[in-house]
């Protein structure tokens, strides 16, 4: 059974991902850094309401992980 909401709270955490990764590429390090606080605070709030299962948010959290681990060295 799908639930809408974790579908589109997904799509949303997906969406604020991406936007990392183009600030990343793009070389935008205050940008970037400010598109993780943004997503790590988003995904501990989809979390908390329910919005998201278990399941999605350790997947997720992995690759917010993963990109906080990449950015390690950036500072403002």
């Amino acid at each position: 059974m799908f639930n809408s909401k974790s579908k589109q709270a997904k799509k949303e955490i997906l969406q604020l991902f991406n936007e990392i990764q183009i600030n990343l590429e793009n070389n935008y390090k205050d940008l970037a850094i400010g598109a993780r606080k943004k997503a790590e605070m988003r995904l501990e709030e989809l979390k908390s309401t329910g919005e998201l299962t278990d399941k999605d948010y350790k997947k997720l959290k992995v690759t917010l992980d993963d990109y906080t681990k990449r950015m390690e060295g950036y500072h403002h």
